[in-house]
């Protein structure tokens, strides 16, 4: 399955999603940056109100495109235990990493002119542009977890089968257009896949 862009996975995804069009006290929380282009087609069909849930990738050490985990906002984080002490790496640096990445999502909150979203008594629909592992996600569904919504439900265009059996324990509802056996990259799904700046991102949230 390929999705034209991420608009296009969005108005699909708003299809499934059906139910809570119109809905009162439901919220649409996308990461950035992919999730909240994600987000933003989801939040206008279902005309709904459209917020961030920011998260950051806790790195391997040495290797920053290697992760072991994920942070998001008050220090909500997930962490691939299993990974992490097959790597070796030490609780010490899984809590450093939790306190800078900590730091640095309240700086992206300033950058984007926003603060962490009110989801208490909410339904709370997390949204990314896709799921490799699930930290990313899982880190954010905790966060939110801690604004005790009413509901929260993750919703993405396309997820690992691993990362599905990770999230589908953790939420209320699990809404994937494709969980493919073969998983590489989440680009590979889409026709078009631009990387996304903070602006694209600031402009998504003046539109909604």
């Amino acid at each position: 399955m390929a999705f034209a862009d991420r608009l296009d996975a969005g108005r699909q995804l708003a299809a499934r999603l059906a139910a809570y069009k119109w809905k009162k006290g439901v919220v649409v929380l996308g990461i950035p940056r992919g999730g909240v282009e994600v987000a933003y087609a989801i939040a206008k069909e279902l005309r709904a109100e459209l917020g961030l849930v920011v998260a950051k990738k806790i790195p391997f050490p040495g290797n920053p495109e290697l992760a072991i985990g994920a942070v998001s906002f008050g220090g909500a984080a997930s962490m691939d235990e299993g990974f992490a002490l097959q790597g070796g790496v030490g609780k010490d640096y899984f809590d450093d990493e939790k306190k800078r990445l900590a730091a640095e999502i309240k700086r992206r909150y300033a950058a984007y002119k926003t603060g962490f979203p009110e989801v208490k008594g909410k339904i709370a629909i997390i949204v990314d542009d896709g799921i490799a592992t699930g930290h990313t996600v899982l880190a954010a569904v905790k966060a939110v977890r801690k604004g005790l919504p009413l509901k929260v439900v993750v919703a993405v265009p396309v997820s690992s089968v691993q990362a599905s059996w990770l999230l589908k324990k953790e939420v209320d509802a699990f809404v994937c257009l494709a969980v493919p056996e073969f998983f590489m990259a989440v680009g590979e799904f889409y026709r078009s896949f631009p990387q996304l700046s903070d602006e694209d991102v600031m402009e998504y949230i003046r539109k909604s």
